[in-house]
């Protein structure tokens, strides 16, 4: 029989990605938590991971074993929330997954907000890509993901998906680019041609609502620049590299050199945010503050 606290270790080990840091987290020695790895490696047969500089990977066994393990660290979670809502105790722990332009500019203003309500609750963020946390969902208490969702999305009847905020997706130039100066507030998609696009990563939810948009205008772009995240987009256009495309709401502090139009019309391209969770009662009490927080606090462009 698989011990559940070794499965626990687990998890920490694969987030963190390093025993070490497990070790310290959990108060254990380092040979403590490679001896509760070793009794489970021990159980399923083969490798659970493989150590590089960079720290802990996990092997095909071990990806498999870690969502059955996070969904048992979920019901822990939850266990303890529950216990500690008996007894009238603000503790508890919230697991938020995230996409990277949700995780770094829309909810930092919402969990600091939370936590300030609620301290006790440690929250835990973890980031990937939009279809990556729906596959995911039963291991967050919330999932925070971008449109457009992945094509033949379902969803088990115990969760439900929700729209959070309705937001755009701008054309981000240097102010002094020729396009920012022939156009004031609306760029045309058909002159984007003439100068190198700063693309996101594939699996971007801004990429492929970019995308659609320039489907339905017929519109066809080389892919010639990629580049991974917001910030890496925000800096190659800073840089001159071309012009990029990016979330209104990730332009916050972008500065003075950096500006943005709106593409096609003065509406643009419409970006939807959306919340997904377990139906209201089968949430925990922290998962149901926090979406109140949401609810109560959205961003708006």
């Amino acid at each position: 029989m698989v011990n559940p606290q070794h499965l626990l270790t687990f998890t920490l080990v694969a987030r963190l990605r390093s025993i070490s840091r497990a070790a310290d987290a959990l108060h254990l020695s380092q040979p403590a938590v490679s001896g509760q790895l070793r009794k489970l490696q021990s159980i399923v047969g083969e490798p659970l991971y493989t150590r590089h500089a960079y720290g802990i990977e996990l092997t095909a066994a071990g990806q498999g074993l870690l969502r059955y393990a996070e969904a048992l660290r979920r019901i822990q979670a939850q266990t303890d929330d529950y216990i500690a809502q008996l007894q009238g105790v603000e503790a508890g722990n919230l697991h938020i997954g995230a996409t990277s332009t949700l995780a770094g500019y829309y909810l930092p203003e919402h969990v600091v907000s939370f936590q300030q309500t609620y301290p006790g609750i440690s929250v835990y963020i973890d980031t990937d890509h939009s279809h990556a946390l729906i596959q995911r969902l039963e291991t967050f208490d919330v999932a925070m993901i971008e449109g457009p969702l992945p094509h033949g999305i379902s969803l088990s009847s115990q969760y439900e998906l929700r729209t959070w905020v309705i937001d755009e997706v701008v054309l981000v130039l240097r102010a002094d680019h020729p396009l920012a100066q022939r156009y004031p507030r609306v760029v045309p998609f058909n002159v984007l041609g003439e100068y190198p696009i700063i693309w996101r990563e594939a699996t971007s939810g801004a990429r492929q609502t970019f995308e659609n948009a320039l489907d339905k205008a017929d519109v066809r772009l080389p892919v010639k620049i990629v580049v991974t995240g917001v910030d890496a987009v925000k800096e190659a256009v800073r840089a001159g590299l071309g012009i990029g495309f990016t979330s209104f709401c990730a332009l916050s502090h972008a500065g003075p050199e950096l500006v943005y139009r709106h593409l096609g019309h003065l509406n643009g391209i419409c970006w939807n945010l959306y919340i997904a969770t377990p139906i209201k009662p089968l949430r925990s009490r922290a998962s149901q503050a926090f979406i109140e927080e949401l609810e109560r606090k959205t961003t708006t462009p």
